[in-house]
């Protein structure tokens, strides 16, 4: 009898950015800090955060001008969170940055949820 090889955490944290990533591209097709057509997806509160990592709220679609040339273009991207979330949606972000490591089965409901869409 074949054993199967479970998946090693690293390359389920690589598919759940893979996913999450082509979700956030597909629901912004436009970056939302100038217009121009969406390449990535860009943290405002940076991916290391892992509890933010795949928070839609905290991942919206950019250029790679934006995302990476502007470190994110982070006074029109607090704005843009700001008149779509409200005015404490930066609290409630800040809130949630805290050491956090996702198990297995965490990971394996993320790529679940964002591979559909």
């Amino acid at each position: 009898m074949k054993k199967i090889k479970q998946k090693s955490i690293s390359w389920l944290k690589k598919e759940a950015d893979k996913v999450f990533s082509r979700f956030i591209r597909k629901r912004d097709p436009r970056c939302i800090t100038c217009h121009a057509p969406t390449t990535q997806a860009g943290h405002y509160v940076p991916r290391s955060w892992l509890g933010l990592r795949y928070d839609e709220r905290n991942v919206n679609g950019q250029c790679w001008q934006c995302n990476v040339a502007k470190k994110g273009n982070l006074d029109v991207y607090t704005l843009y969170l700001i008149k779509k979330y409200g005015k404490d949606i930066l609290e409630r972000l800040n809130k949630l940055k805290v050491p956090t490591q996702f198990r297995w089965a965490e990971y394996e409901r993320i790529i679940k949820k964002y591979k559909s869409n």
